[in-house]
């Protein structure tokens, strides 16, 4: 595959058309790279009717088959989750009931839970203490609270990840990696995201020993995001080829926060490229693979993971 020239931007609309737009970033004035590496972006933010990106594939396999006759569909997250806009526009395009329990008392009215209602998901907000005791019994106390049993409805955690939505995520992954073509003359160092650590386990269960794969948290998460890709990785009982590590952002700021660095970066690189960055994953992930192209002569390959509905997200200045 030729990756010396930029493809133009489409939307991916069905899961039989998942062919990855690979796009070449140049060396400019504003972002140099000095080594002799590529730097490529795989633009998630171009898959979906709303740029669902890695959320897309993370429903592939979670979401019922039946239509009209699937039990409700449930769920959680934040005012400005990415999985519920993807859940919602997903449930909305195969006509199926969602609840979608909200964290927070205080948000009622974000773009995003604007789009929301405005697909037909039915909103209900949990203080945050509430929140948290759902989160540590697994979510298995939301169906009660819809008055229905557990067997009743389609429950998806946080995020949306579970093995399933892994292994939707393998299947982007395989595209990606078929198109790259990694080899021992022509490695690949792969870019990610890492909020719960699904995605980031799904391109490394896919990956093979001419790949090394760098998730970028985002946020400061501990020694925990890494047993969570561990664990991730075992429930898909695969052989793991690859190299792969956890790479945070430095001072690129903690979960929904940034610096005025990160602020000034993402600001530029649209500018320069016409990609727009969110706050919250992308931007710090664009910002350590420009890092990496200079060290070495690999293909750098950044994933777009969309969710630019949160690109307005009210971060706060550390």
């Amino acid at each position: 595959m030729n990756m010396a020239k930029t493809t133009a931007v489409r939307l991916i609309k069905s899961s039989s058309d998942i062919t990855p737009l690979i796009q070449l970033i140049p060396a400019s004035t504003s972002f140099p790279q000095p080594g002799q590496g590529q730097f490529l972006v795989v633009r998630g933010d171009c898959i979906g009717a709303a740029g669902e990106g890695n959320k897309y594939f993370k429903l592939l396999y979670n979401l019922p088959s039946l239509e009209a006759e699937a039990p409700p569909v449930v769920s959680v997250g934040g005012p400005w989750s990415n999985h519920l806009h993807a859940l919602a526009h997903a449930c909305a395009a195969r006509q199926l009931t969602v609840h979608g329990f909200i964290r927070g008392l205080d948000y009622s009215n974000t773009p995003t839970i604007d789009t929301l209602r405005s697909l037909g998901m039915q909103l209900h907000h949990l203080d945050r203490v509430t929140y948290r005791a759902e989160r540590d019994q697994q979510w298995q106390g939301l169906p009660e609270r819809l008055g229905l049993a557990s067997d009743q409805v389609c429950l998806l955690p946080e995020g949306g990840s579970n093995a399933a939505a892994v292994r939707g995520v393998r299947v982007w992954a395989r595209s990606i990696f078929d198109a790259l073509q990694p080899s021992a003359v022509d490695p690949v160092t792969l870019y990610v995201g890492a909020g719960t650590g699904a995605t980031m386990a799904g391109f490394i269960c896919e990956a093979s020993e001419h790949c090394r794969i760098v998730g970028v948290p985002a946020g400061r998460f501990g020694n925990w995001l890494g047993d969570a890709v561990t664990r991730a990785i075992a429930a898909q009982a695969v052989p793991v080829e690859c190299e792969w590590v956890l790479e945070d952002g430095g001072d690129a700021g903690n979960f929904g926060r940034m610096t005025d660095w990160l602020r000034d970066f993402i600001s530029g690189f649209d500018r320069e490229y016409g990609i727009r960055l969110d706050p919250v994953y992308t931007g710090k992930v664009a910002r350590v693979a420009l890092e990496g192209v200079a060290h070495d002569q690999r293909r750098h390959v950044m994933i777009h993971t969309g969710g630019l509905q949160r690109a307005a997200f009210p971060v706060l200045q550390e």
